[in-house]
């Protein structure tokens, strides 16, 4: 399976694909996203789901210690948490994990040493485990952070759901698919400033309103679906600024996809701090209002 490495942690949690089948009647169309939009909120509450994520913390060289105390350098907020957990290890991008507390978890085997934890090199990234704590090492560009998770976060007890605009057929077009020959790279930002280079097998053409506009695609980690990441007038409005989230099936015999905007989703920063988003290229922020997809939620 080809993996992607900018954006693999966040299509596995929203990876629901469409259909080629041109003929759907509304009440079939209006089941079809009812369906697609329960299973978005039922990843996000999620063991891993977004919802849940209480801390991104980035390591540097060496040493750096793990707790709610006073003085650590990665300090977990509540005072349930013990003061000292741990002390993570970064030697040479390789990841170390040393307890000082009893009761973590690896595997359902208890640590009692220093363990090596992330070998990026031979596919190694250990989750561990204290009570309803979680955690795992991630690598983005060349800096590597602690992702922490809290199983028993209100965010996701008091999780009542995303608010979509009316699910309307009109959102669901036919797109003519445009082949980069070869394949295109396109730098692709994240929300905390790292550009990676993506690629594109090609782009979108669409008409909305009378007028033609084009998404560049991304290849994804399943062959049979291309990504998308964009931006219309509704961003940073009625949608989040940074952007909406979709996934389309490749393209049939005749070159034709199917783009429903009614299965635009938020990035994961829509719901947590502790995200690191890919935002949307320049020529992916359209100049048209969609209202189709999910709406904002939160602050954001």
């Amino acid at each position: 399976m080809k993996r992607f490495s900018l954006i693999t942690f966040i299509l596995v949690f929203f990876h629901f694909s469409c259909s080629h089948d041109d003929e759907i009647t509304v009440e079939e169309h209006q089941l079809e996203i009812a369906k697609w939009h329960q299973k978005q909120m039922e990843s996000l509450k999620s063991e891993n789901g977004w919802l849940n994520l209480a801390g991104l913390y980035w390591l540097e060289e060496g040493d750096n210690t793990f707790g709610s105390g006073n003085g650590m350098d990665f300090k977990i907020e509540g005072d349930q948490f013990p003061e000292k957990i741990g002390v993570f290890t970064l030697e040479s991008g390789k990841v170390y994990f040393e307890p000082i507390v009893s009761g973590i978890q690896k595997n359902a085997n208890e640590l009692d040493s220093k363990t090596l934890i992330f070998d990026p090199e031979n596919g190694l990234a250990e989750n561990l485990q204290l009570g309803s704590l979680k955690w795992v090492i991630i690598k983005r560009s060349d800096a590597y952070g602690v992702r922490l998770r809290d199983l028993e976060a209100k965010e996701v007890t008091s999780f009542a759901g995303v608010e979509q605009f009316p699910v309307d057929l009109k959102w669901r077009i036919i797109a003519d698919f445009v082949p980069y020959i070869p394949i295109k790279e396109i730098p692709i930002t994240n929300v905390i400033g790292q550009t990676t280079p993506n690629p594109s097998p090609g782009y979108l053409e669409f008409q909305v309103k009378g007028q033609t506009f084009r998404i560049d695609a991304i290849a994804s980690d399943e062959d049979e679906e291309l990504f998308l990441i964009f931006a219309d007038e509704t961003s940073g409005g009625e949608t989040y600024g940074g952007g909406r989230y979709m996934y389309v099936s490749r393209p049939d015999k005749s070159g034709k996809v199917i783009l429903d905007f009614n299965k635009a989703y938020n990035p994961p920063c829509v719901y947590t701090p502790h995200a690191t988003c890919p935002l949307p290229p320049r020529q992916n922020m359209l100049s048209v209002a969609i209202e189709a997809g999910h709406k904002n939620f939160g602050d954001h």
